[in-house]
């Protein structure tokens, strides 16, 4: 019987992970690994496939266009939580909602959740929407994620200096109903396309 092995880049993106975690999962032998002469590294794909089983993303390589959209909520505010999530429950397309009240705590669990939104409150204490914004956009396997910035003055106001990444809809608080229901409607349509 042959094993099948693979690239650190390969894994990485059939696991949806940084090269580097990746290169950290094999130091920690949660994937099983060897070194060419040259120093490239091969992985199972027995390992990665063990691995995908252990945290429930077995045959996750493409989302299923009939399962609900996953909204990442980052915002210190309960309003505004109970706001999207209610909006999110009176809407006719299926999402589910994820609140999270720091962009660090978002960004450590952002492999975990997966959205296929993200909405940051721009102006957070310590890390803000901004910031978080930026980052997420800077890891290529999140091109596809959709980016919604909301602050609580008029959009047109925004700071061009905050250097929101292309893209991001920039909303203004309190989020309004029909807005919402037609983003979510859309998003679903790209993705279904």
């Amino acid at each position: 019987m042959t094993t099948e092995f693979c690239g650190t880049s390969f894994a990485a993106k059939k696991l949806g992970l940084s090269v580097g975690t990746v290169q950290a999962l094999v130091e920690k032998n949660e994937l099983k690994a060897w070194k060419t002469e040259g120093g490239h590294r091969r992985i199972s794909m027995q390992s990665i496939a063990d691995y995908q089983r252990r945290f429930g993303r077995a045959g996750e390589d493409l989302k299923d266009p009939h399962s609900s959209l996953k909204v990442l909520l980052v915002d210190g505010t309960r309003e505004t939580f109970d706001l999207i999530q209610g909006l999110s429950l009176e809407g006719g397309t299926p999402v589910e909602c994820v609140w999270i009240t720091s962009a660090l705590k978002a960004l450590i669990n952002f492999k975990a959740i997966q959205p296929d939104i993200l909405i940051a409150d721009l102006s957070m204490p310590s890390v803000d929407g901004c910031e978080l914004l930026r980052t997420v956009r800077a890891n290529h396997l999140t091109n596809s994620l959709s980016l919604v910035g909301l602050t609580a003055s008029d959009p047109s106001e925004i700071d061009k200096s905050q250097n929101l990444p292309p893209h991001t809809a920039l909303v203004q608080k309190p989020v309004h109903a029909e807005w919402f229901h037609g983003y979510l409607a859309a998003q679903m349509a790209i993705r279904n396309a």
